[in-house]
């Protein structure tokens, strides 16, 4: 520690000579440093100049609401760290205190971020279980990135300005200034050869560029109609062979590979044959596909043309899973090669398992598996082989990816999406129609409907049977199954809603005096009697919904809506459980959707009981107080924590219940609460400006490395959907939201099965009109489609697009 900068004492007494002494040497260097101006502190005056315009950043937009605290401290301490730089660069003598009193604040900071961190981990991980640990998780590693940015800098700070006391002179940059240049420029280099190393190289592709392929395709096409038509059941192109070319694509040849029905000695059934074409360089690519079609039939084709190859790489240690992109990349092993779309219909991308300890957590790709798919018995280096042994020999390959439907049209397809398809009212129509016909036809005789389904091989599961989302299905076909106001639900339609609601019925078990509370059990006859909160809310909900015109179930409605006006706790809130044995509830941390849930029903019983008393249901007044007070506990005490500025969970069932009760019982709060929500849920649709590729644009994500779930957008369009509806209400602008939602159902749109995108579909089962749970994961869940409908008709209405109404005419506020 260097001594402190100050002038000797006074002598004590007279001096014995009157003549002055003559100016030692060392007193006169003294004097001359405290004249010599400050020097610049360079590492200091760089940093903070870093650290400045991060946290400006983030006071101006992680906060979704404007001058919260965070906003404010965070802005306070971007300006001390502007401070510092300037006077650091400068130089001036005021600057080693700026430093010592920014390295304070940001200490300060990370203490009061910390406390807000953790005490809303704790919180959301006290109130929901599953998803609630995970965002906790998450908070905490926002906390880590923070406490990087602050705790290094901070800590030097105070060690060169004096620890805990003043310091008043100054230290000079130390030798760790080189090194950390050094380090600075050798990262620098490191990243631009990871840039130069994730380039792949071009491939000739017909037409010359990617922009004219497809009228080079449709020129080799023009014999299409001339070739002779498949059997009558002829299968789709399902095939996950690899291709077998007469070389590994190469950068100085084009390679087409082209899948498609061939006939064989029995007239009645057709083959799938895939063929790899390399015509010569300089050969005309388009004449050797037309070459091809010779031996083909006339049905769909699968035309992939491969635009880029690269020697497989990794992203980095660790994510070998994240080297290919899905539906976009496909993978070759010498001759042999797999197609994007193949290995989206392997499952390919959720195959990989990082954590040994958590199995079901599953995402990219397992290459080990894919050298298995692309015909090898072992990578080299034998079963345990990992990292540069499992991607040695294999390339990854980009594709221009065509479909031709059995009229002969010529699709661009982009993963398993059309991404040419437009949003306008005919194709918003024809989606929620097709959405309607795939929950129409997935359910069986007693009323249950097919819960999963893979699009590939048919293979379909009535296994998972969810009371929840059984009723959530029921309440799209009663919301949406018919057109405008007074069209009458078609036969087909009437006969699975009853169905459906039938099979709920007989789920119900009973207690209480003369039986007047009741729960759904799946299945019914299942131990216990601690009966859940979500499953018997959300049918109560379907039940309402499907009242007027599916017929009335008015004695199991009183029921249901006794039992959750059961678990309503004093502060408005909803405990998760009810012990029917005693009919008391049983208090714990909730699930996701059960508030809102539990208000939704309780606001549509609350319309009913005025509308139609009766004594089946519990007092309208004492339903109407209810409602108010769980309003007033989730619009202000539920989600009155420190990071609710900048995340909320999955809310979407209090929008619905804040449209649902625009006719008869507004709150102020309660619709804000709802607008908040959706205002922070709007941050994560991506658009035009968020620099990912067009066919993710509109859909719920964080960008190009993880595509976006299709229910998590479905999700926001609901939710949007009723807010809109609010808005509406209010008499509040309408322009920015019409403009995201048309974003949101163009992604929905591309996104949904159909007979272009559908030519390696099962035969065996409906797939056309489905959703799959995203484009890396070709699966179809009954509630994939059922959100996904329930966001097109819904948001569909708000635009116009889609006849109907979704919203009560509203009240006053």
């Amino acid at each position: 520690m260097q001594a402190p900068d100050t002038d000797p004492p006074p002598p004590s007494g007279p001096l014995q000579d009157s003549t002055p002494p003559a100016e030692s040497p060392t007193l006169a260097s003294r004097g001359a440093a405290s004249r010599r101006p400050p020097g610049r502190r360079w590492a200091v005056g760089l940093l903070s100049a870093l650290h400045a315009p991060v946290f400006a950043w983030a006071a101006l937009s992680l906060p979704f609401r404007p001058w919260t605290l965070f906003a404010v401290v965070t802005a306070a301490l971007a300006l001390l760290h502007a401070a510092t730089a300037v006077l650091s660069l400068l130089p001036h003598p005021l600057a080693p205190r700026a430093f010592r009193a920014t390295s304070f604040c940001s200490l300060g900071y990370l203490t009061f971020l910390s406390f807000g961190l953790l005490s809303s981990a704790v919180y959301v991980a006290s109130l929901n279980r599953g998803l609630g640990t995970g965002i906790a998780a998450a908070l905490l590693a926002v906390w880590a990135v923070v406490a990087l940015l602050t705790l290094p800098l901070a800590c030097w700070g105070v060690a060169s300005t004096g620890g805990l006391r003043l310091l008043r002179a100054k230290r000079r940059p130390s030798r760790a200034l080189a090194a950390l240049a050094a380090l600075v420029v050798l990262a620098a280099l490191s990243l631009l050869f990871r840039h130069r190393v994730a380039k792949a190289d071009v491939v000739p592709v017909p037409g010359g560029a990617p922009s004219r392929t497809g009228a080079a395709l449709r020129e080799a096409l023009a014999s299409f109609d001339a070739l002779p038509p498949p059997p009558a059941k002829a299968p789709s192109l399902m095939t996950t062979a690899p291709a077998a070319c007469a070389a590994p694509p190469e950068p100085d040849r084009p390679t087409l590979v082209v899948t498609h029905l061939t006939g064989g000695r029995d007239p009645e059934r057709a083959a799938v044959a895939t063929r790899c074409l390399q015509p010569a360089p300089g050969e005309d690519a388009a004449a050797a596909l037309r070459g091809a079609l010779a031996e083909a039939l006339r049905g769909p084709l699968k035309i992939d043309v491969v635009s880029a190859t690269q020697p497989l790489a990794s992203p980095g240690p660790g994510l070998d899973g994240l080297s290919l992109r899905p539906g976009l990349d496909g993978l070759c092993l010498a001759e042999r090669c797999l197609m994007p779309w193949q290995l989206l219909a392997l499952d390919a991308f959720n195959t990989n398992a990082p954590l040994a300890g958590v199995p079901d957590f599953r995402f990219g790709v397992d290459l080990a598996v894919l050298r298995r798919a692309l015909g090898e018995p072992e990578p080299p280096g034998g079963p345990t082989a990992g990292g540069a042994a499992l991607r040695d020999g294999l390339v990854r390959i980009e594709t221009l990816s065509y479909a031709v439907d059995a009229d002969g049209a010529l699709h661009l397809l982009s993963r398993i999406g059309e991404p040419s398809v437009p949003l306008t009212e005919a194709t918003a129509q024809q989606a929620a129609a097709a959405a309607q016909r795939y929950i129409l036809g997935a359910q069986r005789k007693d009323g249950m409907f097919r819960y999963i389904v893979d699009p590939f091989t048919g293979r379909a599961s009535f296994d998972g049977f969810s009371i929840a989302r059984q009723a959530g299905t029921t309440l799209a076909l009663c919301e949406l199954g018919v057109g405008a106001e007074g069209v009458p639900a078609s036969p087909e339609l009437a006969k699975v809603v009853q169905r459906s609601l039938g099979l709920l019925a007989k789920l119900e078990r009973r207690a209480g005096e003369a039986d007047s509370v009741g729960a759904l059990f799946y299945p019914k006859d299942s131990p216990g009697t601690i009966a859940g909160l979500n499953p018997t809310a959300l049918s109560l909900v379907t039940f309402l919904s499907c009242r007027d015109a599916h017929g009335t179930h008015d004695a199991l409605i009183g029921r249901l809506a006794r039992m959750v006006l059961a678990t309503q706790r004093d502060d408005g809130g909803f405990a998760p459980q009810l012990d029917l044995a005693r009919v008391a509830p049983v208090l714990g941390p909730t699930q996701l959707y059960e508030g809102g849930q539990s208000v939704l029903a309780l606001t549509l019983l609350e319309a009913l009981a005025a509308r139609e008393p009766s004594p089946e249901y519990p007092p309208a007044t004492a339903v109407r107080a209810a409602v108010d007070r769980a309003m007033d506990y989730y619009a202000n005490r539920y989600w009155d924590h420190f990071a609710s500025d900048f995340v909320y969970m999955e809310e979407n069932w209090h929008c619905l219940a804040a449209r649902a009760a625009l006719g008869h019982h507004r709150r102020d709060d309660y619709e804000r609460f709802c607008l908040d929500y959706v205002a922070f849920k709007s941050r994560l649709v991506l658009d035009e400006d968020s620099k990912v590729t067009p066919d993710l644009v509109g859909g719920y994500g964080f960008g190009n490395v993880l595509p976006p779930h299709n229910t998590a957008t479905a999700g926001f369009g609901e939710a949007l959907a009723a807010a809109m509806a609010v808005k509406e209400a209010r008499g509040e602008d309408l322009a920015p939201d019409q403009a995201l939602m048309r974003r949101v159902l163009g992604f929905l749109v591309r996104q949904q099965w159909s007979p272009a995108t559908c030519f390696a579909c099962s035969r065996d089962v409906i797939i056309e009109g489905g959703f799959s749970e995203s484009m890396a994961s070709p699966r179809i869940r009954i509630d994939y489609v059922q959100h996904a409908w329930a966001a097109l008709g819904h948001g569909g209405r708000m635009l116009g697009l889609v006849p109907g109404r979704s919203a009560p005419a509203a009240g006053p506020l």
